[in-house]
């Protein structure tokens, strides 16, 4: 039960504490894909500590390793062992039903948000197929003078760009727009949008999830901002996204594109800073997004166990 307590601890903190944390560490000049994978880590985190909570409590007898957390805080496993089963096993209950519960309303959510973003993609398919000028490279292009582009996930996604990127725009700045696009579809930015925003509908109540789908629509925007920076140049892809945010065309809905949060992106291309190991740096930033509450959680639970020591003592 101990052991669990620590893992139920840890899987608040994170839902509580890091949207804040993660808020002010979004105002450094931190790489994006640094802050995205903290993001994803502590989601993935609060999931995985909450889960574990409900698998330990309704483990048969003892759970592995539950054994020597209980030996190591000796004093609070006392107390533990004195609770009533009956009451245990009310709680190990209500913990499955409500995973259950979770479970079941992620599978519904997420189906119908998936089928309406296959909806959306045909009839994008669809519709520009028949208006599209050419379609080159994975572009479809649309002939309309204003400057416009975003991209459409799928198998395969592609990406929806009008002739005026090339009227308005320069050579360069052309590709910085197609550059960022692409950059979209090959990390999967729309995927990790949708799944945000499936566990915020799905956990309305808690901060982490409900503040995640707009944090993370921004990052991957400056990501692929970045690519298109390592293809181009920043004033480059500063010309070009001050272009493209100037048009009066709409950004169709549930699609990723250039024209968002202008004067954000500006600032970020020059102020940040680059690592020399993208991914492991990325892994890094994931594991200590969860591991340091996990700490946080022991660290709590341990100083109870003293407290309760000096007490019975």
């Amino acid at each position: 039960m101990i052991l669990a307590a620590i893992l139920l601890l840890g899987a608040v903190l994170i839902a509580v504490a890091a949207p804040a944390a993660l808020r002010r560490l979004g105002s450094t000049t931190l790489p994006p894909g640094l802050l995205l994978a903290a993001w994803l880590g502590s989601m993935i985190g609060t999931l995985f500590f909450a889960g574990s909570a409900v698998v330990v409590l309704a483990w048969p007898e003892h759970a592995p390793a539950e054994g020597a957390v209980e030996t190591l805080m000796r004093c609070l496993s006392t107390v533990s062992h004195a609770v009533q089963p009956w009451i245990t096993e009310i709680l190990a209950g209500a913990g499955v039903l409500a995973l259950a519960t979770l479970v079941g309303r992620t599978v519904v959510l997420g189906r119908r948000h998936v089928q309406a973003q296959a909806r959306l993609r045909t009839y994008h398919l669809q519709v520009i197929s028949i208006v599209a000028r050419s379609r080159r490279d994975g572009v479809m292009w649309l002939d309309h003078p204003m400057p416009l582009a975003y991209s459409v996930a799928g198998r395969p996604g592609f990406v929806v760009a009008t002739e005026g990127l090339s009227s308005c725009l320069s050579r360069g700045e052309r590709e910085a727009v197609l550059a960022h696009e692409r950059a979209h579809l090959d990390g999967g930015h729309h995927r990790l949008v949708s799944m945000c925003e499936i566990l915020a509908a799905v956990f309305p109540a808690v901060p982490l999830f409900t503040a995640a789908p707009g944090a993370v629509r921004t990052l991957v925007e400056l990501a692929a901002d970045q690519h298109a920076v390592r293809a181009t140049s920043a004033a480059t892809v500063g010309a070009a996204l001050t272009a493209v945010s100037s048009s009066i065309l709409p950004q169709p809905a549930g699609t990723l594109g250039l024209s968002n949060e202008t004067a954000l992106r500006l600032r970020k291309l020059d102020a940040t800073v680059s690592v020399r190991c993208p991914k492991l740096s990325c892994a890094t930033a994931a594991a200590l997004s969860w591991t340091l509450p996990a700490a946080a959680a022991w660290g709590t639970v341990a100083a109870i166990s003293v407290l309760t020591c000096s007490t019975l003592g």
